[in-house]
C-alpha cells in the first residue's frame, strides 16, 4: 500500500513538472496594445524566444483569413516550451487582437513593425528574461534582422525561418513570374510597371491595378510596400555581430533555398540548416506543387511541424 501511494505521488509530481503555462497578455504601445501569448516551462528559465510572424494578416499562430490555417507558431512554441524555453508570440499591429484604427492602416510602414517587435523584446527583459532569441518567419525575418541592428535593443541570437535573402522587389518579381509566366504575360507586365512606380515613390490608383493584382498592390498597402521594397536583407545581415541560425525548406514554394545561402554568405556568425521536405509554413510537403501545398499543407492545422526543426533550434539556443 505504501509503495502504491509513493508511486501515485511520483506520478502526480511528474505531471506537475511537465505542465507548461500559457498566459494571454497585452503589451502597451504608443498606438494601443499588442496582444500576445507568453508560454513558460514548468521549471525556471532565463531564456525566452520572440516569434515574429510573416507578411499579410498572419497572426501569432501562423493563421490568417487568407486561407492559412497551420498553427505552426503555436506548435513551435509548445515544443520549445517543452525544451525548457519561454516563448512570446504576438499579433502584429492591426492583425488579430492587436486592434488598430482602420483609418490609420494605410499609413503603416515597415518601421512600425520593427518598433512593435522592439517593445516585445523590452517586455521580455522587463519581466526578467536575461537571454532573448528572436525568430522571424518569412517577412518577419527582415523585421528580426533590423531589430538586431538597433542600438537600444539587446538580442542574443537570431533564428531566420524561411526568410528572404533578396529584396522584396526581387522576391515579388520571382513569385509573380512563377505564377503568371508565360500564360498571363499581360498581368506580369502590369505588375512590373506597378513595382517600378512604387520604387519611384509614386502612388498607383486603384483603377490602374488589374483586379487579379489588387490584393497585392491595393492603394492602402502601397505605403508599406514602398517603405521596404528595395531593402536588401543580405546587406543588413552583414553588420550583425550575434549568432544567426538560418533555416530553409527544400519544398518552400515562396522562398527558395538560395535565399538562405545568400544570407549565409553575408552573415559573419551564421549557420544554415535545410530540411529537404519542409514547406514555407514549417511543415513537410509531399511535393513542390503550389496548388497541392496550398490545399494540403497551408490549410492543415493537424499536420505536425517538420521533424527535427525544433531540436535544431534548441541546439542553437543551447550553444549560445
Amino acid at each position: 500500500m505504501r509503495r502504491f501511494i509513493l508511486s501515485a505521488i511520483l506520478i502526480i509530481a511528474t505531471i506537475a513538472v511537465c505542465r507548461a503555462q500559457e498566459q494571454e497578455l497585452t503589451i502597451e504601445a504608443p498606438w494601443g496594445n499588442i496582444a500576445a501569448t507568453l508560454s513558460t516551462p514548468a521549471g525556471d528559465t532565463s531564456t525566452a524566444m520572440l516569434i515574429i510572424a510573416g507578411s499579410g494578416p498572419t497572426d501569432r499562430n501562423c493563421n490568417s483569413a487568407l486561407n492559412l490555417n497551420t498553427y505552426a507558431f503555436k506548435m513551435l512554441s509548445d515544443e520549445l516550451t517543452r525544451e525548457g524555453f519561454a516563448v512570446l508570440r504576438y499579433d502584429k499591429r492591426a492583425i488579430g487582437l492587436s486592434h488598430y484604427p482602420a483609418d490609420e492602416v494605410p499609413n503603416l510602414v515597415f518601421q512600425d513593425f520593427i518598433d512593435d517587435a522592439a517593445l516585445c523584446v523590452d517586455y521580455l527583459h522587463d519581466v526578467g528574461y536575461e537571454r532573448i532569441i528572436v525568430a522571424g518567419h518569412s517577412e518577419g525575418g527582415l523585421v528580426a534582422i533590423n531589430l538586431a541592428l538597433r542600438n537600444d535593443i539587446e538580442v542574443d541570437g537570431l533564428v531566420l525561418l524561411s526568410a528572404a535573402g533578396y529584396s522584396m522587389e526581387t522576391i515579388l518579381m520571382r513569385q509573380l513570374s512563377d505564377q503568371l509566366m508565360p500564360s498571363h504575360m499581360g498581368l506580369m507586365i502590369s505588375a512590373t510597371n506597378i513595382i517600378q512606380c512604387l520604387k519611384r515613390g509614386e502612388d498607383v490608383p486603384e483603377d490602374r491595378i488589374p483586379k487579379e493584382l489588387l490584393s497585392l498592390f491595393h492603394p492602402t498597402v502601397q505605403p508599406f510596400l514602398r517603405s521596404y521594397l528595395t531593402t536588401d536583407p543580405a546587406e543588413l545581415i552583414a553588420a550583425i555581430e550575434i549568432p544567426v541560425l538560418i533555416i530553409s525548406g527544400g519544398r518552400d514554394i515562396q522562398v527558395s533555398v538560395d535565399n538562405a545561402e545568400r544570407l549565409l554568405a553575408s552573415a559573419e556568425h551564421g549557420e544554415h540548416a535545410t530540411f529537404d521536405n519542409m514547406s514555407h509554413v514549417l511543415k513537410d510537403a509531399t511535393s513542390s506543387d503550389r496548388i497541392e501545398q496550398l490545399v494540403s499543407v497551408y490549410t492543415n492545422s493537424q499536420l505536425p511541424l517538420t521533424e527535427g526543426l525544433t531540436s535544431r533550434i534548441s541546439q542553437f539556443i543551447n550553444n549560445l
